[in-house]
């Protein structure tokens, strides 16, 4: 890890820039890259990973988010709608790079996969139990430290906007028909249906029905995350307070152990 981690500064300060934006949003990359390598390290302990496959995650937690450095530099959003899948352009940077040439190529193979793979809406269909054990691990974790980023942001948004964080949504109220149907069926909302950045931060209210993981469960109940979007969003609106306290009964079943399906 110490010689992966190296090479990961080495290649973000590629991305330097005296451009205000574009530094803070890479900055906002690297934070994030760490916290999910912690975030791995927390939920690995908790189910009682030996160090070896901890080490593998973490490396994939250290590049599952390469590509997002270029798809900034040259789209200047970190949306993929509007540029290229960030997953598979981190793929394309680990493999030109050849960053993984002096692991052994089973974990090398695996840790490509995993990146190849974060980002996806559902797990594949077709992998064996170790890669999507890894998996689950890695977008748990993905998803705490998104979770931290956006709930740190949206409690001082007030002062400073950055649209790239936001998606570039327009900031009107109210919540779009598709997003609230699937948080009432429990299921994640889909990016393709989000019209505003209240659906959006709907959406990251509806991540906790795609977490895997019992510590994951208790991280986002002890640092409040769904309480703290919920602060942020419109307080008179019926349907997002249905959706939000659907989402709360099911954080709390699954983090009292009282639902383990």
């Amino acid at each position: 890890m110490p010689k992966l981690r190296y090479w990961f500064e080495e290649y973000v300060d590629q991305f330097s820039s005296d451009d205000p934006i574009f530094k803070e949003n890479v900055r906002l990359k690297v934070e994030h890259t760490h916290g999910v390598c912690e975030t791995i390290r927390d939920i690995g302990r908790s189910l009682h990973c030996s160090a070896e496959d901890l080490c593998l995650v973490e490396a994939a937690g250290l590049l599952h988010d390469i590509g997002r450095f270029e798809q900034f530099r040259q789209y200047r959003t970190f949306a993929d709608c509007r540029s290229e899948n960030h997953a598979m352009l981190g793929v394309k940077v680990i493999q030109a790079t050849r960053v993984l040439g002096g692991l052994e190529p089973a974990a090398a193979d695996m840790i490509v996969r995993l990146v190849g793979y974060h980002n996806r809406a559902t797990l594949p269909a077709d992998e064996d139990e170790r890669c999507l054990f890894f998996l689950k691990l890695l977008r748990d974790a993905d998803k705490v430290d998104i979770w931290r980023v956006v709930t740190e942001y949206y409690q001082r948004a007030g002062n400073h906007r950055n649209k790239t964080v936001e998606l570039d949504l327009p900031d009107t109220q109210g919540i779009s028909a598709p997003v609230y149907e699937a948080l009432m069926s429990g299921k994640l909302v889909q990016m393709a249906d989000l019209k505003t950045l209240d659906d959006f931060k709907l959406l990251q209210i509806g991540w906790i029905y795609d977490v895997y993981f019992p510590r994951t469960f208790q991280i986002v109940r002890e640092r409040r995350y769904l309480q703290k979007i919920r602060d942020s969003l419109p307080l008179k609106c019926p349907r997002i307070t249905e959706a939000y306290e659907r989402a709360c009964a099911h954080l709390g079943r699954k983090s009292s152990g009282k639902d383990s399906a």
